[in-house]
C-alpha cells in the first residue's frame, strides 16, 4: 500500500507542475499593446511563482529551524533556505532583466552585473540550450547574453535574429527553434 501512495504522490505533483508549467506558458503568449512589442521582459507570473516558491521554502526552513524534532538539522534548515533562495532569483529575474529590441541590434540587462547594447552585425554566434531553456548570443568580442524561453516578446526576437544575422553565425540546430518561435511557437519551458 505504501508503493501505491508514493506513486499517487508523484502524480499528483507532476499533474500540478505541468499546469503550472503551462499556465507559465500562457503568460508569456497575451497580446501586448503596440508600445510593448520590441520590449522583452518577465510577465508576472514569474514574480507569483518566485514569491510564492521562496515564501514557501523560506516559511519550512524557519519552521524546520524552530521545531527540528528528532529528524532535523543545520543542515536541513539550509536545504530549505537554498531553495527559498530559488525563488528569490526568479523575483530578481522579474526585477532586472529586461531587453529590448532596436534598430540594428538589442539592448540588454543581465540578471546579474550591467547591461549593454549589441549590434546585430556583431554576432558570431547563435545558440539554443535545451537544457537551460535560454538562447545564447555571442559577440565577435566575447560578451554573452542570454535570452530566456520565460520573456514575453519571443516571437518578435526571433523574427530579428533571423532578419539581421547571418545563417551562418546561427547554430544549425538552433534555427528550426527560431523559425518555429518566430511563428509563435516558442520553446516549451517544461522538460
Amino acid at each position: 500500500m505504501a508503493g501505491l501512495g508514493s506513486a499517487v504522490q508523484w502524480i499528483v505533483w507532476f499533474v500540478l507542475m505541468t499546469l503550472v508549467m503551462g499556465w507559465l506558458a500562457r503568460s508569456r503568449s497575451r497580446i501586448r499593446a503596440a508600445s510593448d512589442n520590441a520590449l522583452l521582459y518577465h510577465p508576472t507570473s514569474t514574480l507569483i511563482v518566485g514569491l510564492v516558491t521562496g515564501g514557501l521554502f523560506l516559511g519550512i526552513a524557519v519552521l524546520s529551524y524552530l521545531f527540528p524534532n528528532t529528524t532535523g538539522s543545520l543542515a536541513i534548515t539550509l536545504f530549505f533556505a537554498a531553495f527559498a533562495l530559488l525563488g528569490a532569483v526568479l523575483v530578481l529575474e522579474y526585477v532586472r532583466v529586461r531587453h529590448c529590441l532596436e534598430s540594428g541590434g538589442l539592448s540588454y540587462q543581465k540578471l546579474f552585473g550591467k547591461g549593454g547594447r549589441l549590434r546585430w552585425n556583431e554576432v558570431a554566434r547563435v545558440h539554443y540550450s535545451e537544457t537551460a531553456k535560454w538562447f545564447r548570443i555571442v559577440t565577435v568580442n566575447g560578451e554573452v547574453v542570454r535570452v530566456s524561453v520565460m520573456l514575453v516578446g519571443l516571437p518578435q526576437f526571433a523574427r530579428a535574429v533571423l532578419d539581421e544575422i547571418p545563417p551562418e553565425r546561427i547554430d544549425p540546430e538552433t534555427k528550426p527553434v527560431l523559425e518555429k518561435t518566430a511563428a509563435g511557437f516558442p520553446p516549451s519551458m517544461w522538460m
